[in-house]
């Protein structure tokens, strides 16, 4: 039986631009194709800041939440504890607690593997979980800062000074009380938020807020201790830019090294060697450390207002 001599019309694709030839004619292969008229596929769309942002709103929005609606429910329901120095207290809270949540989300819910296997890249991840941070960060001190700034305080607790219940706070350097307010829980939550982001384990996660804690108390006395020295009193002059260039500091270290990600104990840039014992003495050297500086801080408390 003779072989047909004519080949087959190779098959044709059409798309809304109209008919196209997808198979060469001049190839032996059926399946070769054709460059000059080949589909030219789109490049598959990118994860916007935008989308990310949203994504990480939507899994974190009830730990945000929760906070705005603390500090609104204790600034007008409680305020015998208004004052500036509870203000600094719950944005350092509050970098605590955001910090480690929002860097260490993967390790700590046990899908890192999973996560870092999605089209956005590490460090748009990275980003937009710092973004999302430091803008809730920047709430509560541009809230703080505004109590300060009209001294809402006093109005909410001018009936408890009229009846002699509590005493009226005397602040005698206000402008060094606005430096710590704004620079001091950032620096929390930069060093908590890189140390969680590039953890391997979830103890190194949950932990991250104690060592964030250490390296800023660490960086605030090194700018105090500074001041006294060259002025004998404390002005912010070396404190502020020691917070600020160690907080961009490490973010920028820890962005880098997040792009160098890989899912698994074992894996880099952040690894534990130590024992579990060895991790231990770790965690409780850091806590004497934090328990040391508190406790000058505390020495020096007056000289601080």
């Amino acid at each position: 039986m003779a072989r047909p001599t004519t080949r087959p019309d190779p098959p044709k694709f059409s798309t809304s631009k109209g008919p196209l030839r997808a198979l060469s004619g001049g190839g032996d292969s059926p399946h070769s194709m054709d460059l000059q008229t080949a589909i030219e596929l789109p490049a598959p769309k990118r994860c916007t800041m935008a989308r990310l942002l949203w994504s990480e709103w939507f899994s974190h929005r009830n730990l945000l939440l929760f906070f705005l609606v603390a500090w609104l429910a204790v600034f007008w329901a409680v305020p015998l504890l208004v004052h500036p120095l509870w203000l600094l207290a719950f944005a350092v809270v509050y970098a605590l607690v955001a910090g480690p949540t929002l860097g260490g989300s993967d390790i700590i819910n046990g899908c890192e593997e999973f996560i870092l296997a999605f089209p956005p890249t590490r460090q748009e991840r990275f980003r937009s979980r710092l973004m999302l941070g430091l803008l809730g960060l920047g709430l509560f001190t541009t809230m703080d800062l505004a109590v300060l700034g009209l001294n809402l305080s006093d109005v909410l607790a001018r009936l408890f000074l009229s009846t002699g219940l509590i005493e009226p706070l005397q602040i005698n350097q206000p402008e060094l009380l606005y430096i710590l307010v704004a620079s001091f829980p950032v620096a929390v939550f930069a060093f908590s938020f890189s140390i969680a982001a590039l953890a391997r384990t979830r103890t190194v996660a949950f932990t991250s807020w104690l060592w964030g804690s250490l390296f800023a108390l660490g960086a605030l006395r090194l700018g105090l201790e500074l001041e006294e020295w060259r002025w004998e009193h404390f002005n912010g002059r070396f404190s502020t830019p020691i917070l600020i260039a160690a907080s961009l500091s490490m973010l920028i270290l820890s962005d880098r090294l997040y792009g160098l990600k890989e899912a698994g104990t074992e894996a880099p840039p952040l690894r534990m060697p130590l024992s579990w014992w060895g991790w231990m003495a770790a965690v409780l050297l850091a806590a004497l450390g934090v328990a040391a500086l508190l406790m000058w801080f505390a020495t020096i408390f007056g000289r601080l207002l």
